[in-house]
């Protein structure tokens, strides 16, 4: 009966494996690339924040009195400061909102948009219109572009959000049936024969990234399902059963909100000298936004939403008029118990925005660990089939999917390796920036999958497409130096240590991928060809543990 169960999980475990492996492969390169995207990649991507320093609070309150007098009273509903930075966007955004009651009972909500150089701090344009319209308008870069299509394939919600939060179900299912059926699981921590043959290269590899990483994969697929399913799946059913469909009611529920008791007597907000004594009182915690509750108002209140090195972001709400602070809380903290903790940790632990940089690299490398699980785990079900007893289809139709495995999966590396160079030669489309990263980005992508396939086998498809995306991150330096002139020496003597550390991490990679496409094959190797084919004929192994692949593997 065991052995039944076990036969079961397997073939439950390869099929997930086989049907998800590519895009798996897909969400959890980016999603490692993303890492980097809120702090290193933004700076890099945007030259006016490369050498920026701190916030003047001082002359951008300054700045939004000045723009407080030359709008309608009605946009002092809230006025919303985002800051420019590492952790924030390529200019200072001021933002005069007015709350409008629809007829239909709902709300709307119109807006004044001031962007500032974010050192000089001049006026660099003015929208004014629905505030969903102008923050979907907002300027894009490389960065923003990664954790979009991370986030949902740039499909938008509802379908990108379902499918990525769909595919971290997979990833967990992957996982929890890998254990199931690997009751020694921790032998496999060292079993790890290269030499042997390209199967054992494919199978201990999986394994051995599998088991090593299992902690990981599994809180990167439990965070990824809840993230792109929330939204679109979680709320909704949670207002239907407990709030008749109403969302907005429920997560006026659960969720902190800000209830200023305006008295409509006038007042000189502080905001300079409140975030300058926060600053000082939290140092190492970054202001991310601030909100302003009734600018103006004797009963105005301020939130500062904070980003750091913890794990619960938390958000600090003030007097505007006093700079007295009224209470601090997180996102999840109307909620009880252990619930509120385990919600409040799920952005920082899927993205690893927590502990600094050492954590961003560990999230990085383990990031790539679940990529290559996804991709060695499709590998291996190709070299049973195709070379081994099981295959039912032709060799030609298995090399087939082996070069669109090898197509993709390479063909991302180089696309993303790509958008490196398009950030940098675009600025004269920076209203529109996003959409060409899109097109270099996709362009480059499909280019590549169509060049694999045209080659005679996956070998020499994975070989070319690394040379090809070594030589596009080996560029990145020369580029970047002749069209900003930041050439590496120069950041470093500037003090530009994040620029420079950009430009020095994508060079170890351009000279890792060029070493791996020199030391590649770019045929399957004749010995274990034969005797590999010989195996076609031999009779299958009878026990399922035998055939076990690791945690996304073949399919019987």
């Amino acid at each position: 009966m065991q052995r039944d169960t076990t036969k079961q999980y397997y073939a439950l475990h390869s099929w997930v494996g086989v049907v998800t492996a590519v895009m798996l492969f897909v969400i959890a390169f980016t999603g490692a690339v993303s890492v980097f995207s809120r702090g290193e990649l933004k700076v890099w991507a945007n030259q006016d924040i490369r050498s920026y320093t701190d916030h003047d609070f001082v002359a951008i309150e300054n700045l939004i009195r000045d723009h407080a007098a030359a709008v309608a009273p009605a946009f002092y509903d809230h006025v919303q400061v985002f800051f420019p930075g590492p952790h924030g966007g390529r200019a200072l955004s001021i933002i005069f909102e007015d709350e409008v009651v629809t007829q239909a009972g709902g709300h709307t909500h119109r807006a004044i948009w001031f962007r500032h150089h974010p050192q000089t701090l001049a006026l660099l344009s003015r929208q004014e219109g629905d505030l969903n319209q102008l923050f979907a308008q907002s300027d894009s870069d490389m960065a923003d572009f990664l954790v979009t299509f991370h986030a949902d394939l740039h499909l938008g919600s509802p379908l990108g959000l379902i499918l990525t939060g769909l595919l971290g179900l997979t990833l967990l299912a992957s996982v929890i049936t890998g254990i199931l059926i690997h009751p020694k699981i921790l032998k496999e921590l060292f079993n790890f024969r290269p030499w042997r043959s390209m199967r054992l290269l494919f199978t201990d590899t999986h394994k051995v990234l599998g088991v090593w990483g299992l902690l990981f994969h599994g809180t990167i697929g439990f965070t990824g399902a809840i993230l792109g399913l929330v939204t679109v799946v979680l709320i909704p059913a949670a207002a239907f059963v407990s709030f008749n469909g109403d969302q907005e009611k429920l997560l006026e529920t659960f969720l902190p909100e800000v209830e200023p008791a305006l008295t409509g007597q006038p007042a000189e907000p502080q905001l300079a000298s409140t975030l300058q004594e926060f600053s000082e009182k939290n140092p190492g915690v970054i202001v991310g936004n601030v909100v302003i509750y009734g600018w103006g108002d004797k009963g105005s209140v301020m939130t500062v939403s904070t980003l750091g090195d913890r794990l619960n972001a938390r958000t600090y709400e003030y007097s505007t008029a006093t700079g007295e602070l009224i209470r601090d809380y997180t996102l999840f903290s109307r909620l009880d118990g252990s619930v509120k903790v385990v919600l409040d940790a799920m952005y920082p632990l899927h993205f690893g925005n927590f502990g600094g940089i050492a954590v961003k690299f560990i999230w990085f490398f383990l990031g790539l660990s679940t990529a290559l699980l996804a991709a060695t785990g499709m590998m291996v079900w190709i070299e049973r089939r195709a070379y081994g007893a099981e295959g039912k289809l032709s060799l030609t139709t298995y090399n087939r999917i082996s070069k669109f495995t090898a197509g993709v999966c390479g063909g991302l590396i180089v696309a993303t390796l790509s958008l490196f160079h398009a950030q940098l030669l675009l600025p004269m489309m920076a209203n529109t920036i996003g959409f060409w990263l899109g097109v270099v980005f996709f362009g480059v992508w499909v280019a590549c999958g169509i060049g694999a396939m045209l080659r005679p086998n996956a070998y020499l498809a994975t070989r070319d497409l690394m040379l090809l995306a070594a030589i596009t991150a080996l560029l990145v330096i020369p580029v970047n130096g002749v069209v900003t002139g930041d050439w590496i020496i120069n950041s470093l003597l500037s003090g530009d240590f994040i620029v420079a550390g950009v430009d020095a991490f994508v060079l170890a990679t351009g000279a890792l991928l060029a070493w791996s496409a020199f030391n590649l094959p770019a045929q399957r190797p004749v010995r274990q060809k034969s005797s590999q084919q010989e195996s076609r004929h031999a009779p299958v192994a009878s026990d399922p543990d035998a055939e076990v692949t690791g945690l996304t593997g073949d399919c019987s």
